[in-house]
């Protein structure tokens, strides 16, 4: 399966202009057909982390989620986008959406950890558990940012047979390295390829320096980006995952949770 990353610059709260960049970016690399591709987005990639859901809540027609059915048709490939869905009441939601190269919808996924520290809790519901979606072989589950930090959801998903795990993210660089550590780790614990998909720039707030990752079974990083925006490639294999886990079978020894 072919992974493609987009490490975008987030304009603060224009949907417009960050479609306008990703179809930039993507045109930019002149995909070839692929059979199995998966193109991953940011965490709110096209508003960035704003608590003000009057601007990051899509509407019901659901924009955000229109440009990623319109982007997995045109590029022939499922897109996992980090999306706001509608308000309901005074809080909206969180979620990682994938649609296949027919738009049709493959996942929905809300995110289980808000960030308390950011006040995300007061403004975006919680999900209730993981999901998961079949593509190239792979068992994939996302998780989103601050999910990261809690292990004990990687690991239910590892016990549903997950072997690939995307964490999409609005990440800051002053935790730059908790990032890094905790993706190589989930990767490690559960035996799964790990891709994280980070923003890079600034918004009002913070600085963000990237570092999108892909990490294989046994920890090795097989590629990393640095803090400009940029679209990053690689192929992964189910069998590595597979091999590995009949080599040293620890996900045997694991306990309930």
């Amino acid at each position: 399966m072919q992974i493609v990353a987009v490490q975008l610059d987030i304009v603060w709260e224009n949907r417009d202009a960050n479609h306008q960049r990703v179809n930039s970016l993507l045109d930019d690399m002149a995909l070839n057909a692929a059979e199995d591709r998966l193109i991953v987005l940011p965490e709110m990639f096209d508003v960035g982390f704003s608590m003000n859901v009057a601007a990051t809540a899509q509407t019901p027609a659901r924009e955000s989620e229109a440009f990623a059915r319109a982007l997995a048709r045109r590029h022939q490939s499922t897109v996992l986008a980090g999306v706001v869905g509608p308000c309901s009441g005074q809080q909206a939601s969180n979620e990682a959406v994938a649609f296949d190269p027919h738009g049709d919808e493959l996942v929905r996924y809300r995110k289980l950890q808000p960030f308390t520290p950011a006040g995300e809790d007061q403004h975006y519901g919680h999900g209730d558990s993981h999901r998961q979606f079949k593509l190239g072989g792979f068992a994939v589950t996302p998780f989103i940012c601050y999910d990261l930090r809690f292990p004990e959801h990687f690991r239910r998903a590892a016990g549903d047979g997950s072997n690939l795990f995307i964490v999409i993210a609005c990440w800051p660089a002053r935790r730059s390295e908790h990032w890094a550590r905790l993706l190589q780790a989930r990767a490690i614990e559960n035996q799964s390829f790990v891709l994280g998909v980070n923003r890079c720039g600034s918004d009002p707030a913070l600085q963000y320096d990237g570092r999108s990752m892909l990490i294989d079974p046994l920890g090795t990083i097989l590629f990393e980006a640095d803090a400009r925006e940029q679209v990053l490639t690689a192929s992964i294999d189910v069998t590595t995952v597979d091999e590995w886990r009949t080599q040293f079978p620890a996900l045997r020894d694991m306990g309930p949770i």
